[in-house]
């Protein structure tokens, strides 16, 4: 995944969470770490479509446990434009 995709999802994930004394790193979770609930993630997941134009399938939202999840979600959905 480029650094400039990361540094986005990270972004979106500072803003929305309801915990901001929690530290981001890749084992950070969504619902326990970061106060996320279904509607959370939901709207989360919208925001990533509409960033990186991808479709996040529905039965994909249930495995967004963690923020490696989240990253590894969009690296599998978007490919950047190449240089």
């Amino acid at each position: 995944m480029q650094q400039l995709t990361q540094y986005q999802v990270e972004r979106m994930l500072h803003r929305q969470r309801r915990n901001p004394a929690r530290p981001l790193t890749p084992s950070t979770r969504l619902v326990h770490d970061l106060g996320f609930d279904s509607v959370d993630v939901v709207e989360l997941t919208l925001n990533l479509e509409s960033r990186f134009h991808i479709e996040i399938a529905d039965a994909e939202l249930e495995e967004l446990h963690t923020v490696q999840d989240v990253l590894n979600c969009v690296d599998l959905h978007f490919s950047p434009p190449v240089a």
